[in-house]
């Protein structure tokens, strides 16, 4: 039985209710009927006795609303805030009262709309060489700035995300002695990654330092050349994003390389879909088994959001996954034999499609033409997203007597995407 609002008069204003019942609620906004699902609007309730004010956290479940929920009566009011749909539910012997504000209604109308403001794909521009060239102004900042102008910092989350890496410049120079464990979050590039939240810690510390070790158990702590890569993908849940300090650089070489994988995996899609649906197919191995530690798992090279680039009509890239140094044995697609499984054999048929769009992605990734190369300054901290970008360094040299030391660390990629909701308020 459908029931119209019978509390009082209809207000000639941007929400006007159509019909109701148990199972849905239909309005009119702005001209265009929405119909909701009643379990939705009763779970979506803020009132006092739905969300404790203090926490904002939910004080009931989703199972229980749902249990012979009832429309009791349905109407529109206005507040100085504007037009409101206020329910009236009938649920176990009592009454309870939602109100759902124009605001509200409109942001949970269409699938575009609830996402807004939620992901940020759409900010993004993949980059070569000429393109980051040309827009660096835009990625470069002062300590002082990010640190004491929200605005700064901000754009500068908003950059990541477009980019993918930002530079802050003129950082405190700090020494040996005054970098202890006791003082972490003194620490320069300490307090540009808490503005995030907090650090991730890993079992490389809080803070790591890249210096040149003997028999270092991690070739980023050598002098030899450091292929592109990203970081601990061997983790479960890898760093979002990757802060390095140049405390040191003055040796000879040592200059970082950064490349925008998203648009080597978008060119792989272009140019040979086979390839790219085996590259989002087939897992890699990664690993760190050393030291007495044995960090295991596995990702495919490209991983695919679920959400679709309207412009392109494809999925938006959501992440790539590449290691060399830390990549451990495939395990899947390596044999084919009469007692293996379909799907073993079936991966396997694809692994030639698979190491064809590799040698594809690191051709386009190896191109000069595709990376940005620069000696970091002293008093410089790149700040870059672990799963976007990749990272290199040329080989060093200290024969001139010069010093290389960076200071690093890590924040996951929730506090950074949490950063950049609240940014996204500003822009």
């Amino acid at each position: 039985m459908l029931r119209l609002g019978t509390w009082g008069r209809r207000f000639n204003s941007s929400i006007s209710l159509v019909n109701s019942n148990d199972n849905y609620i239909s309005v009119k906004l702005n001209g265009k009927i929405i119909q909701y699902s009643s379990i939705f609007l009763r779970d979506a309730c803020s009132a006092p006795e739905s969300v404790d004010k203090h926490s904002s956290q939910k004080l009931f479940t989703t199972a229980d609303i749902s249990k012979d929920l009832k429309v009791h009566d349905t109407k529109v009011v206005h507040n100085k805030d504007g037009d409101v749909l206020q329910v009236k539910w009938f649920q176990n012997g009592q009454n309870h009262i939602s109100e759902y504000s124009f605001k509200f209604l409109d942001h949970y109308s269409t699938r575009e709309s609830r996402i807004k403001g939620r992901y940020f794909e759409d900010y993004r521009i993949v980059w070569n060489n000429s393109i980051l060239t040309r827009d660096l102004e835009s990625i470069n900042t002062s300590y002082d700035a990010y640190m004491n102008d929200e605005q700064t910092f901000h754009k500068m989350v908003q950059q990541l995300n477009k980019y993918g890496l930002c530079f802050v410049n003129d950082l405190p120079q700090p020494t040996e002695e005054t970098m202890t464990e006791e003082n972490v979050n003194h620490w320069p590039v300490s307090k540009l990654a808490n503005k995030f939240g907090y650090i991730k810690k890993t079992f490389y510390g809080t803070l790591f330092d890249v210096k040149n070790v003997k028999e270092a158990k991690n070739i980023a702590y050598t002098n030899s050349f450091l292929p592109l890569h990203m970081d601990l993908l061997y983790y479960e849940s890898p760093p979002g994003l990757q802060f390095l300090h140049a405390i040191q650089n003055s040796t000879l070489g040592g200059e970082n390389i950064f490349v925008d994988s998203f648009v080597a995996a978008k060119y792989i899609r272009e140019k040979d879909p086979r390839a790219f649906n085996a590259l989002t197919q087939i897992p890699i191995t990664y690993q760190y088994n050393n030291n007495n530690e044995f960090y295991y798992y596995q990702r495919p090279l490209v991983v695919e959001d679920e959400r679709i680039d309207a412009k392109s009509k494809y999925p938006f890239i959501k992440e790539v996954n590449y290691s060399p140094p830390f990549q451990g044995p495939f395990e899947l697609g390596i044999t084919k034999s009469s007692g293996n499984s379909m799907t073993e054999n079936a991966n396997h048929s694809q692994f030639n499609d698979f190491l064809r769009g590799l040698r594809m992605f690191e051709e386009f990734i190896n191109n000069p033409e595709n990376q940005y190369q620069l000696k970091m300054p002293e008093k410089s901290c790149v700040i870059f997203d672990n799963r976007r970008v990749l990272h290199s360094r040329l080989e060093f040299s200290d024969s001139n007597g010069g010093d290389r030391w960076l200071m690093g660390c890590y924040v996951d990629g929730d506090s950074y995407k949490s950063k950049l909701r609240i940014a996204s308020r500003f822009i």
